[in-house]
């Protein structure tokens, strides 16, 4: 009765703009009105340098393409005389993207005509790219309008977070349940990529239908429970090893051993097994949570344990890993400041989630201890090794039917071998020398438990919230319909972030007792209600006017939304709301202070993780997985570089910087393990912090960032066409132009070839057809190349087989295409520096793309003017452009 009880009571009106559209369909053509189409004409023919059209691309194509594609033979029915300069046109745009195709594989002119020089096609190349770009851009822009828009997957679980008072780390799976949103511009939150179709419609249902049943419960939580003893695990027992092979069954001592059972428990020293390669923890044992963990919630886990530090002092830590190598894996660590002749109980708590049916949910203990306290006898593993490869002979001379002389020959020198290892008694292990093996650390461990889920309060927030049982002894066993009334009356102005008027509660009261009408007990149907409201366009859209001709500035809850969802991602708060009642979030002084009150918000994290993410690629790091030869990369090198990226943008925020730190700057923001790869001494501990560098750390800024040079890499080798074109297209808004078909990156060393990264991509850019492109695009990227696959300072090339002292020398020489020359790292950030202005006009294009949910074109171009002035005056500070982007016309008006 759930989901189709809903779908069921959606009238036409629920998805109707003033009766008229489809709301679907609505967003469709409000992207394309008359007057964007207009807009969007004259945009491009202003953009247009009118002047190159007709002093360069138009004598260009008179002498090299109209005889054959003109009105005396049109070769293939091709008019390039008939295609239209506004690239707006129809069919115009893909016409000019096959002549540039043509032009690129120097297809065109045909071999046996006059070949233009560089310089004559390059200016045509450019402005038919630039074309290209410009319309797809208008395109999209909706004329300068803003158009309704749906939130998005994150701004969805945060507005349901602060609605409802809901724990971020229950919403998230539920959330993830939606489809994904699509990008323009670079980004998750414009309208013309928010698409809202029939399966948009119905995973919103589903997923609304399961907050709901979260966010309002009845009865206590059922709490399961697991434990494991510690001396059952099978891997503790004590036992004899035996060195054995065909012909002797040798017993040598086994050596000391890393635990042994002892007072209804098991004391260890060292781990048991194997561990994976990297990691400093030896195991303790495990623990099945497959029957614990029936659904994604808090749980407990708690270790009965006492512990001694040893000689080497430092507290003893517990790490239980959940679902390891699964989608749901979780980690938590668990202090031991219990004497080890005093075991006590510790514990902690930690969100876990369930996963798909059938997945083993498993919990793996360890601890802190000394790796290879205990190490293998030397002699042990030369004799077994002896021992085997004597054996391995002696079955290939039998399997492979040699002589019988041949096998006796192997049979015997095996009996030898066999009679001298018998000789050797062993122990098969000892204590490590390097290491103080009379106090080594060491942990006693009684049992290991995890119960739950665990309710981190109960009811939760948002039963509370909803149903008000602050006032419990008032609303106790109420099930009335002016209870529903309250109910939701207190719900719905917030929900849909203005004020509401009496016929939209009306609407949902009604809805609620349909269904108790229908035999739905009192909490299901207020959770129907509730599902209903999540999934309404007043909730799911961000509602400013469109019924204007003309843009219109905002009102002030229509203000206070597109603030709150341009820096929180969310919903607006008390604040906000109580401002834009009283209406005065308009006043300029008021808005500038909540603008800063907003920054200095920990929501504002969301800003960060939502433009920094986006802009910066942080998003995306990782996705690139080196290869096994770069073996310093590891899973804590990729957390913690995604890390100093956010930590990186939100200093600059937070201190109000100037944003010319992005492309370099005197601090890293790093935590211990960054610093080892950074080679920057006296970081200690996982938290990242802000260290000040110095010019021989070859850091700072965003170029440099281990996972930015990480993606930007295939996992093998470097990739210098690939970070020139990140670095021209997310710092200076200047994407180079597509490569022709096919074209490609540059290729791997083949066979018996030894090339640095700089020697084939000279031999990539000697072709003709990429000569002209990659001459302006290379240098941004060979200037990188001292930073190797995972970012990490070189001098000398490495990978691909390059290592040791004889590896080739990193050459980063290049110049810019303005003709200044650099030859090391820092002279090329000097250069990009230089260009601080254009870096500049680009954040500020692209934060008024993320502020306004729509791309920014030509029509914005004053507004992106004033702006940059304004940060360039101000010493190029960061809440400067956000303050000037909030303060503008554009972001008031929709």
């Amino acid at each position: 009765m759930k989901l189709p009880f809903i779908l069921s009571r959606y009238t036409n009106s629920d998805w109707n703009l003033g009766g008229v559209l489809p709301l679907p369909v609505l967003i469709l053509v409000s992207a394309m009105t008359p007057d964007a189409i207009a807009l969007g004409q004259e945009a491009v023919e202003e953009s247009v340098e009118r002047d190159l059209v007709t002093e360069v691309v138009q004598p260009f194509l008179a002498a090299h393409c109209v005889r054959c594609h003109g009105p005396k033979q049109a070769n293939a029915g091709f008019r390039i005389d008939q295609i239209p300069t506004d690239f707006t046109a129809a069919k115009a745009a893909e016409q000019w993207k096959e002549v540039v195709d043509m032009i690129n594989l120097g297809e065109m002119p045909p071999k046996e005509e006059a070949r233009p020089r560089p310089d004559e096609f390059e200016p045509v190349v450019d402005w038919i790219h630039r074309g290209l770009r410009d319309a797809e851009r208008l395109a999209h822009s909706a004329g300068g309008r803003i158009p309704m828009r749906r939130l998005n997957r994150v701004e969805f679980a945060n507005t349901v977070r602060d609605l409802l008072h809901m724990d971020p780390k229950v919403l998230a799976p539920l959330v993830e349940e939606l489809p994904g949103d699509g990008k323009a511009e670079g980004f998750d939150r414009l309208g013309v990529a928010l698409f809202f179709d029939q399966t948009q419609i119905q995973r919103t249902l589903e997923v609304a239908e399961r907050i709901a049943e979260r966010a309002i419960v009845v009865g206590d939580p059922e709490v399961q429970t697991e434990r494991a003893e510690a001396e059952n695990n099978p891997r503790v027992k004590p036992s004899k090893r035996q060195m054995t092979s065909r012909f002797a069954n040798t017993v040598v001592a086994p050596g000391p051993s890393g635990f042994e059972t002892t007072d209804g428990g098991v004391r260890f020293v060292h781990g048991y097994g194997n561990r994976p390669k990297g990691d400093r923890w030896g195991r303790l044992g495990n623990l099945d949570a497959s029957d614990v963990v029936l659904q994604d919630g808090y749980y407990r886990i708690r270790v009965r344990a006492g512990a001694s530090p040893g000689s080497r002092g430092e507290p003893i830590r517990v790490r239980a890993i959940y679902g390891s190598k699964t989608p749901v894996h979780a980690e938590v660590e668990i202090p031991i400041p219990s004497r080890l002749d005093d075991p006590q109980v510790h514990e902690a708590m930690v969100f876990l989630r369930c996963g798909p049916d059938g997945l083993k949910r498993g919990i793996g203990f360890s601890f802190n201890d000394i790796d290879k306290l205990i190490v293998t006898t030397p002699e042990n593993n030369h004799w077994m090794r002896a021992v085997r490869e004597a054996q391995g002979q002696l079955r290939d001379a039998n399997t492979s039917g040699a002589p019988k002389a041949e096998i006796e020959q192997a049979r015997a020198e095996l009996d030898a071998i066999v009679a001298e290892a018998s000789k050797w008694k062993g122990p098969l292990r000892h204590f490590n020398p390097e290491h103080d093996s009379e106090n080594p650390p060491t942990i006693f461990v009684d049992w290991f438990e995890i119960s739950g889920p665990v309710a981190q309060q109960w009811p939760p927030k948002s039963h509370q919230t909803l149903l008000f049982a602050g006032d419990e002894e008032a609303n106790a066993g109420r099930e009335d319909a002016d209870y529903v009334r309250e109910i939701f009356t207190r719900l719905l102005g917030r929900a849909y972030r203005r004020p509401v008027n009496r016929a939209e509660i009306d609407g949902v009261v009604e809805f609620v007792e349909q269904a108790r009408q229908s035999g739905a007990e009192f909490y299901d149907a207020v959770r129907l209600g509730l599902a209903r409201v999540l999934c309404s366009p007043g909730f799911l859209f961000i509602q400013e006017p469109a019924d204007a001709p003309t843009p219109r500035k905002l009102n002030d809850y229509e203000l206070a939304s597109r603030l709150s969802y341009f820096l929180w991602s969310s919903m607006p708060d008390e604040t906000l709301f109580e401002l834009a009642e009283r209406e005065r979030l308009r006043d300029p002084q008021t808005l500038l202070e909540q603008v800063d009150r907003m920054l200095d918000d920990p929501k504002a994290d969301a800003f960060v993780e939502g433009f920094a993410g986006q802009w910066l690629d942080v998003r995306e790091f990782g996705n690139t997985v080196p290869a096994k030869e770069y073996s310093d990369y590891d899973a804590a090198l990729e957390e913690s570089s995604k890390l100093e990226a956010y930590a990186f943008f939100r200093e600059v925020v937070a201190d109000d910087l100037p944003v010319t730190n992005f492309l370099d700057s005197e601090f890293v923001m790093i935590n211990q393990r960054l610093a080892q790869h950074y080679g920057i001494e006296g970081v200690e501990g996982p938290n990242i912090r802000r260290v000040a560098i110095e010019p021989q750390h070859h850091r700072g800024g965003v170029l440099g960032m281990a996972g930015l040079m990480t993606l930007l890499s295939d996992g093998t080798r470097t990739l210098p066409v690939r970070r020139a074109a990140w670095v021209k297209t997310e710092l200076f808004g200047d994407p180079p132009g597509n490569p022709p078909p096919n074209a490609g990156e540059i290729q791997p060393n083949t066979a018996g070839k030894k090339l640095t990264v700089r020697e084939r991509l000279d031999l990539h850019r000697n072709e003709p057809t990429c000569a002209s492109c990659h001459a302006k695009l290379d240098p941004f990227g060979i200037a990188l190349e001292n930073y190797d696959v995972i970012g990490k300072w070189r001098t000398q090339a490495n990978g691909e087989g390059f290592r040791g002292k004889n590896a080739p020398l990193i050459d980063v020489s290049g110049r810019f295409p303005e003709g200044d020359a650099f030859t090391s790292l820092q002279q090329y950030k000097a250069g990009l520096l230089e260009r601080r202005d254009a870096f500049t006009r680009n954040l500020v294009a692209k934060m008024l793309t993320y502020a306004l949910t729509r791309p920014v074109g030509y029509p914005d171009h004053q507004t992106v003017a004033t702006i940059s002035d304004s940060v360039r005056q101000n010493d190029y500070r960061m809440r400067t452009l956000i303050r000037k982007v909030v303060a503008s016309e554009l972001f008031q008006s929709k």
